[in-house]
């Protein structure tokens, strides 16, 4: 049996939640298009959002998979997951004068506690790539 070191597999999960995310976003784009122009944005950020959220997962996907660019892969993972555990984190704080959902697939069932410790475990994962992928380049030089 092949053993995977920590960094593989961590990117085999954030892989899996970028590609399946990604995903239900596009197959449904009209669902997703409305639940992101139903955001508590401005305009012209509500626009590219709809565009630029699964292209910025599958994008990060694609650099975890290729070793020469995972440390590229874990940083955008960990900017993306940071960037929704704060939106998150504001929706619980009641931040919103309502609250809008853009959460696809499975993550719908969620709640929002749920869903802002989902983000945290996710976060915090990322994170921990970009240190092992950090030390282990360091290690070859």
């Amino acid at each position: 049996m092949v053993r995977k070191s920590p960094a593989e597999l961590i990117a085999v999960l954030l892989i899996l939640l970028f590609i399946y995310t990604a995903s239900s976003k596009l197959l449904d784009i009209d669902a997703f298009r409305k639940q992101m122009l139903n955001q508590p944005l401005p305009e012209t950020l509500r626009q590219n959002l709809v565009w630029l959220v699964p292209v910025s997962e599958i994008t990060t996907s694609i650099f975890l998979i290729f070793k020469p660019l995972r440390l590229y892969g874990f940083s955008l993972a960990f900017l993306l997951m940071l960037a929704f555990t704060l939106y998150v984190s504001l929706i619980l704080a009641n931040t919103f004068a309502y609250i809008p959902c853009s959460c696809g697939g499975i993550l719908n069932t969620l709640s929002w506690e749920a869903h802002l410790i989902f983000n945290i475990v996710f976060t915090l994962l990322a994170l921990a790539g970009v240190i092992i992928e950090r030390k282990r380049r360091l290690m070859m030089t």
